[in-house]
């Protein structure tokens, strides 16, 4: 398209004064006349005059074209047309040279000046056939941060005629300053809409701010739900919007230095509104406000540096998982020799060995066997024939006990010396003659050494040296297995005894012979290894790791085998062996303690592979709520940034003094309700505008419904029932509920409940008597009463279940248990010990035991029914003043509907119970301006398209458009409240909230929203 030269007639500026340019001289002189006569300087005066004019004109034109492209910003540019030659990096720099371009052109044309017979004038000259190259010819730059705006015109001709004839041309490029603060504004709004584009990940902005402030929001409700208070809906959708609203002035004051007055007043409202409806204490609510309102808390605090609460933001709080339970469990089924070995077979190996006598025999001297020496000539040896005795000589034996290696003892040594002596008789013929007989002899002398060892039999404890060993003494000072002596004894007796021995190792016969012992035991021996063992077990239910609570929440820990680890670390530090065992107790004493560290870590090793089980179903339910576990894991530990300065930031102060900027959003408070577009600038009267569209989800309502049974499912395998903890939770709530609102339709749908929490008690108590039948010697009544004492400290069958499930019950019963032995004589500390861990170990394992589960519609029935008590209690609490609210909802009277998802979800052991919601948030300004204090100037953005005339055809042609200010947050909030109670997490039926923008539309008028159309609900 060819940009037509416009030589329409226009209205002559004013004169104004100013300075020539130097350049104007120069060039005047160049227009002088050199013959002789005088001089005519008509023609120096126009162009001079001209020259001024057309700078006055250029400023005026840069300044207006500024101000009219800050008005109508293009910032997508047209895809075709004219406008397309605004496509690229710097959309809206192209649009405003362009329009510098036209504005320049248009205010230099009718530039003239007659001085005489000489006429100068100026213009854009050249050909200009494209946008592309009107653009060209212009450049732009800020000063002083682009409060002001420096534009370089290209390619202007000077002309000067005389008398119809031009005598000189000259092109020129012209720069102009002028304080519009056009660049400086666009390029704030640009920031803004960067941090509002920036992803929590990437770098400060909305939606950093948002994850940050919304896990607390959520953290304190939480915290405050798990307390007892008042709180079905821990993350609401006016939270998101409350939060998304102080983003957005947080990055205003960070881009702007100033924050929409309107906008601040409004967050201030639904601060307030947000503080009164919430029910919070006045510690809470501030953190709630604090959280959504963009102020961070305070590190110096009172209550903070009292050490009244962390200065970490909870999405980077830990929870501790240790062994816990884990330690009983191993201690009971060593004691019991579940899978083989047992703590008794471990005591009576620590006194066994093994006797072995044998005998080595060295030839001291052997004699030389005679040869045959014929009687005289021509005798022949017609047989010979050899007699042995054997004499045994040397005398005693010695008994010692001396070390012959690790675990082994010499206890028998004797010597003998052994003489064989030999008698050969050779019988000799001759013929004719009677036979004749020779004799001849020699001698062999032995050395026979005959020894009777002890070894220790095998253990698992360490070798090292056992000092006393096979005789009394060591650490009990007990026998210490001397009865191997006499089994040495014995064993040497067996056998002929040294000399018979020593004998038979010469001529041959049996020297060898071993047997086992089992040495008598201590008295104290079973009860000082029991209780060394305890200890052992308090020092492992200790041991822990920290897991950060987003790592629990998101799958992306596994607790258990950290802790196997950790136990794997520290190993020979407590199986602390000594250097030298002092006696065979000793030693057995550390046997025990290896064998119990390896069923501790054989269960840790179980519980790692349940727990990458249980991270597995996170990970489904996760996925299936929109987010993936890696990043719903970096989301939760992010960190807040800095708060940002309230002033300073936007106000730039150059030559001409300090320029600040306000930004004016319309909506200011984008409402995700929808607003009479007569309130909103930009949109038609008779349309409604949605600024906001929030939703939340969240992904463990309830430990067995929505996303939260993926998990429950994946490890339990049971869908369509529910565990006998939220079974009692739902109980006890149900009856706190009808205490004060005899709801009839409750209590039918309780009392149906009631009888299938029995039946799994029934199997709960059925377990302690067979816990009791097994650790004592009690009788069966006697083991009754006591199970019937314990239990009846509970009133109804919901606390028992409770009680069951969170380890009260089996603490009851074992104080039941022992005051019952006690009265039969059996009241051993180790007795007692037995009895509490039994007792803990094996109703924990019942109470979580798929046959105690209990059916999800049960539940389900008296958890529905209860809400709509509760949310109808909640509101009245709401209509009251907020301490009594506090003071009703901390005594139980509203609440306690379960929810959240337990770690480990089996209760066994019971380490924290999380949360996770998944929370977006959309939203635009109708029209979104930025102005100077002064109102000079005002940046528009308003989604309009916008026209120019480029070819002065007096019809504007599409340029493009300015995009509005918009954003799209979405995000995550991690929560973990301490085992125990009803957990957290939303309990008002309504997992996946969401706002009227969210919703399908519906048939009805149009309704703008920052995700299209909307019903007018």
């Amino acid at each position: 398209m060819r940009l037509a030269d416009d030589n329409r007639a226009r209205v002559p500026f004013a004169l104004i004064g100013v300075l020539l340019l130097v350049g104007s001289a120069t060039f005047a002189a160049s227009l002088s006349t050199r013959g002789p006569g005088p001089v005519d300087k008509s023609a120096d005066a126009a162009a001079e005059r001209v020259d001024a004019e057309t700078t006055a004109a250029l400023r005026t034109a840069v300044r207006d074209a500024a101000r009219a492209a800050a008005r109508d910003p293009v910032t997508v540019a047209a895809e075709d047309g004219p406008g397309s030659a605004l496509v690229g990096p710097n959309t809206f720099r192209r649009y405003l040279r362009l329009r510098i371009f036209l504005s320049a052109r248009d205010a230099v044309t009718p530039v003239e000046h007659r001085r005489g017979d000489a006429v100068a004038r100026v213009s854009l000259g050249g050909s200009v056939d494209t946008v592309s190259e009107a653009i060209d010819r212009v450049s732009v730059s800020g000063v002083d941060g682009g409060t002001e705006l420096r534009a370089t015109v290209r390619g202007l001709v000077l002309r000067v005629e005389r008398d119809g004839r031009v005598v000189d041309t000259r092109r020129l490029n012209r720069t102009v300053t002028v304080a519009v603060p056009t660049l400086a504004l666009h390029d704030r709004t640009t920031a803004f809409q960067k941090r509002l584009d920036a992803g929590p990940l990437e770098s400060p902005g909305l939606a950093r701010r948002m994850t940050v402030g919304l896990t607390a929001v959520a953290q304190a409700r939480g915290l405050g739900q798990y307390a007892g208070l008042p709180i079905s809906n821990v993350v609401a959708t006016h939270h998101v919007s409350l939060s998304t609203n102080a983003g957005l002035l947080d990055a205003q004051r960070a881009a702007f230095g100033r924050t929409d007055p309107d906008a601040a007043a409004g967050v201030r409202a639904a601060t307030l509104r947000t503080g009164a409806t919430d029910l919070l204490s006045p510690h809470a609510d501030s953190q709630v406000v604090s959280a959504v309102t963009g102020e961070l808390p305070d590190p110096n605090a009172p209550e903070r540096a009292a050490g009244g609460g962390s200065g970490a933001l909870p999405a980077t709080r830990t929870v501790s998982v240790s062994v816990n339970g884990t330690a009983d469990a191993a201690f009971l089924s060593l004691l019991r020799g579940e899978n083989g070995e047992s703590l008794e077979s471990i005591r009576q190996n620590g006194y066994g060995a093994d006797i072995s006598v044998g005998a080595d025999r060295r030839t001291i001297t052997s004699g030389d066997r005679p040869g045959p020496d014929p009687p005289g000539e021509n005798w022949t040896l017609a047989y010979a024939s050899v007699s042995t005795t054997v004499s045994v000589a040397g005398g005693g034996s010695a008994r010692p006990v001396e070390p012959v290696g690790v675990g082994e003892r010499l206890l028998y040594r004797a010597t003998r010396r052994v003489v064989e002596r030999h008698t050969v008789q050779r019988t000799w013929v001759k013929p004719n003659i009677s036979a004749r007989t020779t004799a001849a002899s020699w001698r062999d002398t032995h050395r026979v050494r005959v020894t009777a060892t002890a070894r220790l039999d095998d253990s698992r404890a360490p070798s090292r040296p056992v000092r006393p060993a096979f005789e009394s003494g060591g650490v009990l000072d007990g026998p210490n297995l001397r009865d191997a002596n006499a089994a040495a004894r014995t064993v040497v007796s067996g056998l002929g005894g040294a000399d018979g021995i020593a004998r038979n190792a010469v001529t041959g016969g049996r020297t060898s012979a071993s047997t086992s012992v089992a040495g008598d035991r201590p008295d104290g021996l079973d009860p000082w290894i029991y209780k060394d063992l305890t200890g052992l077990r308090e020092r492992v239910r200790n041991i822990s790791v920290t897991v950060a609570a987003s790592d629990a929440a998101t799958g992306g820990d596994n607790g258990a085998a950290r802790l196997a680890a950790a136990v794997r670390d520290r190993r020979a530090e407590l199986v602390d062996a000594p250097r030298e065992y002092h006696g065979v107790a000793d030693r057995s004493r550390v046997a025990a303690r290896v064998a119990y560290l390896d069923r501790v870590l054989a269960r840790l090793d179980s519980r790692a592979g349940r727990t990458d089980d249980r991270n597995d179903g996170i990970g489904r339910a996760l996925d299936a709520a929109g987010i993936t576990p890696e990043r719903a894991n970096e989301l939760a530990d992010l960190t807040p940034e800095p708060p940002t300065p309230r002033a300073t930031v936007g106000s730039d102060t150059g030559v001409r003094g300090t320029t600040v900027f306000i930004p004016d959003g319309d909506p200011a408070y984008l409402s995700s309700g929808a607003v009479d577009g007569r309130l909103v600038d930009g949109i038609a009267d008779d349309e409604q505008y949605v600024g906001l569209a929030v939703r939340n989800l969240n992904v463990f309502a309830i430990p067995y419904g929505d996303t939260a049974d993926l998990v429950t499912r994946t490890l339990l395998g049971d869908p369509g029932r529910v565990s006998l903890h939220t079974a009692g939770g739902a109980l006890v709530a149900a009856d706190r509920t009808l205490a004060e609102h005899p709801d009839p339709t409750l209590r039918s749908r309780r009392d149906a409940l009631e009888p299938n929490v029995e039946r799994s008690m029934r199997a709960v108590r059925h377990t302690a008597i067979e816990s009791l039948a097994r650790e004592t010697s009690l009788t069966t009544e006697q083991r009754r009463n006591a199970v019937d004492r314990a239990f009846s400290q509970w009133d109804t069958p919901g606390e028992r279940a409770l009680a069951a499930t969170d380890g009260s019950l089996a603490r009851a019963t074992a104080e039941a248990a022992v005051a019952e032995v006690s009265t039969h004589g059996g009241d051993s500390d180790v007795v007692k010990d037995r009895l509490r861990t039994a007792l803990r170990v094996d109703l924990r394992r019942v109470a979580t035991a798929k046959r105690v589960r209990v059916p999800e519609d049960a539940v389900d029935g008296v958890v529905s029914e209860r809400r709509k008590i509760v949310e109808r209690e909640t509101n009245n609490l709401a209509e009251n003043a907020t301490e009594v609210a506090i003071e009703r909802g901390s005594k139980g009277k509203v609440g306690g509907v379960p929810a959240g998802l337990p770690i480990s979800p089996s209760l066994s052991p019971w380490v924290a119970t999380v949360n996770v919601w998944v929370i977006e948030s959309k939203g635009a300004y109708g029209r979104f301006a930025v102005h100077t204090e002064s109102g000079s100037t005002t940046y528009v953005r308003d989604g309009q398209q916008v026209g120019l005339d480029v070819d002065g055809d007096s019809v504007a042609e599409p340029m493009g458009r300015s995009k509005r200010i918009e954003f799209s947050v979405r995000t995550v909030s991690v929560v973990a409240v301490p085992s125990g109670g009803l957990g957290v997490g939303d309990t008002d039926g309504n997992a996946d909230e969401r706002s009227v923008a969210w919703r399908d539309p519906k048939p009805g008028p149009r309704c703008v929203t920052p995700t299209g159309e909307c019903s007018r609900e």
